[in-house]
């Protein structure tokens, strides 16, 4: 190799190569010149030679480890490494080299943490060196889903080498204005100017970290801010630019760890909440699984019998529950989607038929790989599937867990029209379920990311606050590349974090299911319309607002009848379930009554069955079994075909620990879905029917 004399020298000593390795990499030359030759015994013995004259030198014993290394001899190049470790411990080459031996393993923690030991080893006028190194770390990195320290690594290659082609194209693509990665995963992040006085030993601390960081050695930015957040506790720029270092070493946990302390110290929530949206980016890095709220979960299965799995296909997509997918000519093998099982007592059939995801299959020969977003969907369809093939599947080893990439973090969103008519209504009713998803279910989820709390919780909490403005900014950049069409505005809106609502008419907002519990409960009842009153409530529902909701269905009830809405049904049994939930027996029992009178007077007692089940559900809590017997009986013999009346009897004496009633009505329902045919009520008969069972044994 043509070396320039006065360059540094390629061990990584920091020397000039004249004075440093010159003298040895004449023979060293040529054994790899009689490697490249195809000469492999003579260049190992050059070599044993050059290691023999030059025993005390680790750059002998480390191009010695590189030459054992491609002669597949392994364990003789690791042997050949550890002593030239034994010599220079900080041995960058050494390390450079080891990381390769990681690398080809298939090891790329251990690949990237011995890169960096190197970058950290070789002195920074190496560039040539460090270029390339770098660019191994990114691409490290992005193996990883580490984008924040994949981009800081191609930044220190260019700078080491202004020239690198590959690198200009791999930020453009990866970090330009075409990226497919989230905004808060593509920035260029630097670091702060502190916003306390330091005296000047201090600030002078503080500027060589960013000398530091030009420079590419990062493990040192990340050692003084260390120290300048045990100065200066308070000082929320320390904080921040500890957790910028420690991300771009890759370091996503520790770098987390001093976000969190940033947000709590930060008061400018704009600045806070993009601060968490990166954290939210480090969260979904390569074993960060404890920390991510967006996981994967995969079992490799081993195709026993073809045959008996393509049949079983065969009846889910007959079922509507498998949809075939496209796959690329270079992955090769099949893919489908399997929709998640539906069970339902009653069918709607003129509402759209909406499908949700379950687990996705792709096979490959006797091999496949079913994985979800899901885990009790997968296992769910994992059983499935091996009960219909006749364990024609065999599951290799436990699940695995893995954080989700950015284009997959709405995937619990996900909505599958099955049966819905034109392009327009299938993209009107998928935005229905997204919105219903986000304003309805995920407001109520605890998320890690908020340290256990629903984000409906954390939006009063001063520091949960922060963290959820920048946990929705996240999901607002990642539902861009998924294209879905819902305006995560409006979950602003609704959780209190948004500007106000747009005031239509008598100051009222226009869209009352988009606002926030504080706002539903500053509305003047009195100024509402009935709809408007009736959008308050199920924006209360929705909220999980229970005082709230309850009180707008006391104002409706209030309300004079309107003949194109006769049926109060819903309100009066939210009352009487919030009364029942209160241990209020009486209250509930009074509502029935008087809902029942008002469903008479206006509604031609269409609902009476409804409120005569309540009823009978009621009298069972209070412990009145024969009163509810009764109840039952009567209902019965008036709609002896109604299957859900002979459920709610038998459900609601088990619930009063009266097993002998409750098995009178399972088995009488069981023998009215076995009339009709119905298996799945058939199933929901025999389930009662053996809980009942078991309660009146004496």
């Amino acid at each position: 190799m043509d070396y320039d004399p006065y360059s540094p020298c390629p061990c990584g000593s920091g020397k000039k190569f004249k004075w440093c390795c010159q003298p040895i990499h004449a023979h060293i030359d040529k054994a790899f010149a009689q490697e490249k030759a195809g000469q492999h015994d003579a260049a190992l013995r050059t070599m044993a030679q050059v290691t023999a004259e030059h025993s005390g030198n680790p750059e002998a014993w480390g191009r010695y480890a590189q030459l054992l290394f491609m002669n597949d001899q392994v364990e003789e190049a690791e042997k050949a490494l550890d002593k030239a470790f034994a010599i220079n411990p900080n041995y960058a080459f050494g390390y450079l080299l080891r990381g390769k031996f990681r690398q080809y393993e298939g090891e790329r923690a251990g690949a990237l943490l011995l890169y960096r030991k190197a970058a950290q080893a070789y002195a920074p006028e190496a560039h040539h060196v460090l270029a390339s190194l770098y660019v191994d770390i990114a691409r490290g990195e992005l193996s990883m889903n580490r984008p924040v320290a994949a981009h800081a690594a191609f930044r220190i290659a260019l700078r080491h080498d202004r020239g690198f082609e590959e690198v200009r194209e791999a930020l453009d693509n990866l970090f330009g204005d075409k990226s497919d990665l989230p905004a808060s995963a593509r920035r260029e992040y630097t670091l702060r100017a502190p916003t306390t006085s330091l005296d000047p030993a201090q600030r002078q601390a503080w500027e060589e970290s960013l000398e530091q960081a030009s420079a590419g050695r990062l493990a040192d930015v990340a050692r003084v801010f260390e120290q300048l957040t045990e100065q200066f506790p308070e000082e929320p720029a320390a904080w921040y630019n500890l957790g910028i270092a420690r991300a771009w070493l890759g370091d996503n946990r520790r770098a987390l760890e001093a976000l969190d302390r940033y947000v709590a110290l930060e008061q400018d929530e704009e600045a806070a909440a993009a601060a968490w949206a990166l954290g939210e980016v480090l969260r979904q890095g390569a074993g960060m699984e404890d920390d991510s709220d967006y996981l994967q979960y995969h079992y490799v299965v081993r195709i026993r019998d073809p045959q008996r799995l393509e049949e079983a296909l065969k009846q889910l997509h007959a079922a509507h529950r498998l949809m075939s997918l496209e796959v690329t000519a270079e992955t090769g093998g099949w893919a489908a989607l399997i929709l998640a099982p539906t069970t339902r007592l009653v069918s709607d059939t003129s509402a759209p038929q909406i499908g949700r995801p379950g687990a996705y299959i792709f096979i490959f020969g006797d091999a496949a790989r079913l994985w979800s977003h899901n885990r009790e969907d997968l296992d769910k369809i994992k059983d499935e599937l091996q009960q219909l093939t006749s364990l024609g599947l065999a599951v290799d080893g436990p699940v695995q867990v893995m954080c989700r990439n950015f284009a997959e973090v709405g995937a619990d969103s996900m909505a599958i029209p099955i049966k819905v008519g034109d392009k327009s209504e299938m993209a009107a009713v998928i935005r229905e379920e997204v919105r219903r998803f986000y304003e309805e279910t995920w407001i109520h989820r605890p998320r890690r990311s908020l340290g256990g709390v629903a984000p409906i919780d954390a939006a009063g909490h001063a520091i949960l606050r922060k963290k959820l403005l920048g946990v929705i900014r996240f999901l607002e950049e990642c539902s861009r590349l998924d294209r879905r069409g819902y305006d995560l505005n409006r979950l602003r809106q609704k959780l209190g974090l948004g500007a106000g609502a747009t005031a239509g008419e008598a100051g009222v907002p226009t869209d009352l299911s988009a606002l926030s519990a504080a706002e539903l409960a500053g509305l003047a009842v009195e100024s509402l319309s009935d709809e408007q009153l009736e959008q308050a409530y199920q924006a209360a529902l929705k909220l999980d607002a229970g005082d709230l909701a309850g009180h707008f269905a006391a104002a409706l009830t209030h309300r004079p009848v309107r003949p194109e809405r006769p049926d109060r049904y819903p309100w009066y049994a939210y009352l009487i379930q919030q009364a029942t939930g209160e241990g209020n027996l009486d209250k509930a029992l009074e509502l029935v009554d008087e809902g029942m009178r008002v469903d008479c007077e206006h509604n031609e007692g269409r609902r009476r069955n409804d409120y005569e089940v309540r009823r009978g559900q009621l009298l069972a809590k209070r412990g009145d079994l024969a009163q509810a017997r009764e109840v039952f009986d009567r209902l019965i013999q008036r709609v002896p075909s109604e299957l859900k009346v002979y459920g709610s009897a038998a459900e609601a004496l088990l619930g009063a620990r009266h097993g002998a009633g409750a098995l009178v009505y399972a088995e009488q329902g069981l023998s009215k879905a076995r009339e009709r045919n119905d298996r799945d009520s058939e199933q929901y008969f025999l389930e009662l029917q053996a809980a009942a069972q078991k309660l009146a044994r004496p």
